[in-house]
């Protein structure tokens, strides 16, 4: 499995009940297993389906809590440790890591913070900066009472506050998808970075009992065993005594002892068995243990490389919508400006159109005034005229006179059809008006 660009790995971590698997549905629609009561559901590690955020690919990992109530802790850090080292192996490293706190807790008991020092173990100062610390569950709160416990959380050498100083966030979640995305969107940008449990496995070819978080673990089994044999040694003692006294009296105290005896051996036989589990592994479970990491190791590479030729497949239909919006586009420019270019085209018409009703106007109103000018000239000469023979003429109307002025009293010349003959007359009636004509 290789590193990419485009693809986040995010493993999501916390207690048993934290809301988890409930976390990793919501932000990628996935379906898996969630638990509402007092046993554990997430009994190993599982891949979601992947989701794609601001482009990029992202994968989330379920991991059990380390109080499962199926598995040992050992058993726990065995799992987690063994796909973390086989992703690592595979060239994967994590671009975050979300640790899920329910702040509707009361209070962050020694179970829980055991959880978050083995957390922190496993993870390193150095990853710490890819690390969110997410609270969930303030429905069941109400602001001023969760506000006060983020405060406490932040704040306290006990619990948040030094993974804090060390480059971890905190954040809020609300339960629903966009507030799980959002988380997410935290680690777009950062580096991928390698835990130290995946350092300390592969590169150090370190036993998981060796690792910080192993021995970690071992310390808090080799303190949980001593405890017990102490209880165990006084449960004995006091059983002793009682039984040397041999007084029926005191049978039903002996039955008490006995049972809380047994109560103590099954635990001292739990941690033993613990430790054992976190020490020694037989050749056999170690390969089936590392086949069944690699086994899901392949199956998230293949959900990444089905999901990623979908992706290739999207982007290639998008390039040729974009290249059919461009052409469409290209042809709606070249529309634009074949109708800018008609309008400009349109817009010279009316103007020569109106340049050409301009100069008729001009010409009739010029027309009409040389007409006016004629006929008055042709009345004063008329005036001026001697009075007509004893015969009366026919009556003359204005284009009479106007012929006389133009060409006399000869007949008209033919000059081949009516509207030539006005033309004609026209130009006569124009020379005439010209300077030096009587």
């Amino acid at each position: 499995m290789s590193e990419s660009n485009d693809s986040l790995l995010v493993a999501v971590m916390g207690a048993t009940g934290a809301g988890k698997s409930t976390f990793i549905n919501l932000a990628s629609g996935s379906d898996l297993k969630v638990g509402y009561g007092l046993e554990s559901c997430t009994a190993d590690v599982e891949v979601s389906s992947s989701l794609v955020l601001d482009g990029r690919l992202v994968t989330l990992i379920d991991t059990p809590g380390f109080d499962d109530t199926q598995k040992s802790e050992a058993e726990i850090l065995r799992l987690i440790a063994d796909f973390l080292a086989a992703t690592y192996e595979g060239g994967r490293k994590l671009n975050g890591i979300i640790f899920v706190h329910r702040i509707s807790d009361y209070r962050m008991g020694g179970v829980a913070r055991k959880n978050f020092r083995l957390f922190r173990k496993l993870c390193g100062d150095d990853a710490l900066k890819n690390v969110a610390i997410v609270t969930n569950m303030w429905g069941d709160v109400t602001e001023d009472v969760g506000a006060q416990r983020e405060k406490e959380l932040c704040e306290s050498e006990l619990f948040f506050k030094p993974a804090l100083e060390k480059g971890a966030a905190m954040m809020r979640h609300d339960n629903t998808a966009e507030s799980a995305k959002r988380v997410i969107e935290h680690f777009v940008g950062t580096a991928p970075e390698v835990l130290s449990i995946q350092r300390e496995v592969v590169d150090e070819r370190k036993s998981v009992a060796e690792t910080s978080a192993g021995m970690d673990l071992q310390a808090d089994l080799e303190r949980q065993l001593s405890k017990h044999k102490q209880e165990l040694d006084g449960l004995r003692e006091e059983m002793s005594e009682l039984l040397s006294k041999k007084d029926k009296s005191h049978q039903e105290e002996i039955e008490e002892l006995t049972t809380a005896l047994n109560d103590v051996k099954l635990q001292l036989e739990k941690y033993e068995q613990q430790q054992e589990t976190l020490q020694h592994r037989s050749q056999a479970e170690k390969a089936a243990a590392d086949e069944k990491a690699r086994r899901l190791a392949a199956e998230m590479e293949e959900r990444e490389r089905s999901l990623e030729a979908l992706r290739e497949h999207t982007r290639q239909q998008e390039a040729k919508i974009d290249n059919l919006h461009g052409a469409l586009a290209d042809i709606e420019h070249k529309a634009w400006e074949q109708e800018v270019q008609k309008q400009a085209i349109d817009e010279r018409l009316r103007a020569q159109e109106a340049a050409h009703q301009a100069e008729l106007e001009r010409m009739r109103r010029e027309f009409e005034a040389k007409v006016a000018e004629t006929v008055r000239r042709v009345n004063e000469k008329a005036e001026r005229a001697p009075p007509p023979p004893s015969s009366p003429a026919a009556p003359r109307g204005p284009w009479d006179v106007i012929r006389e002025m133009t060409i006399g009293p000869q007949p008209l010349p033919r000059r081949g059809g009516f509207f030539r003959d006005v033309a004609f007359i026209v130009d006569q009636l124009f020379s005439s008006s010209r300077p030096g004509r009587a």
